[in-house]
């Protein structure tokens, strides 16, 4: 099984960068530069995994990940913020993010983060 990883982001250097990197990886990448672009990529495509950035125009990274957790209660959510914001990042855990993730992005810990999430989810396929 290949794993669909979304990146979220409102800025288009970071989702082409992210996207290439983990392609380069194995993994099936969408990408959206908003909230609601990201709701219909998880209704259709299904990904496994999304990064989401905490701060963007139109509906925020918490309010986008209450309702991914609607649409697919098993999608695993690390957010991405720039500055660590516990108040945001203990919502988001309590609303079901997994982990979060700060910017500017270091790639050897964004790769860490989304790889090990990816082999779990990839061996609990194959069980």
């Amino acid at each position: 099984m290949q794993i669909k990883l979304l990146i979220v982001d409102d800025e288009v250097d970071v989702c082409d960068y992210a996207k290439s990197f983990f392609e380069e990886r194995g993994l099936k990448v969408f990408t959206s530069l908003n909230g609601e672009g990201a709701l219909e990529i998880i209704k259709r495509d299904k990904p496994h995994i999304m990064l989401l950035d905490v701060k963007m125009k139109g509906i925020d990274g918490i309010e986008v990940l209450k309702k991914a957790k609607e649409i697919r209660p098993e999608l695993e959510i690390i957010m991405v913020t720039a500055v660590e914001d516990e108040g945001k990042i203990a919502e988001a855990k309590n609303l079901g993010a997994r982990d979060y993730v700060t910017k500017p992005l270091v790639l050897d810990e964004l790769e860490s983060t989304v790889c090990s999430l990816a082999d779990q989810l990839g061996a609990k396929s194959r069980k």
